[in-house]
């Protein structure tokens, strides 16, 4: 479980090291110490991968 959610943080700090990560986890509410616990839900999917969409857009 959260194996897609917490590629989601190698993503955001590949964009913008550490100040993207923390921005993910703002956006989505889920702090990259529990997103291994979360599920890879559609909803939970959609979220990161809005939040990831936006942090691109900051972190150009």
């Amino acid at each position: 479980m959260g194996a897609q959610l917490l590629s989601f943080y190698d993503q955001a700090k590949a964009a913008g090291s550490l100040k993207a990560q923390m921005r993910l986890a703002m956006i989505t509410g889920v702090p990259s110490s529990k997103a291994a616990a979360e599920p890879d839900s559609p909803d939970n999917l959609a979220k990161f991968q809005a939040a990831m969409t936006k942090i691109q857009a900051e972190f150009k």
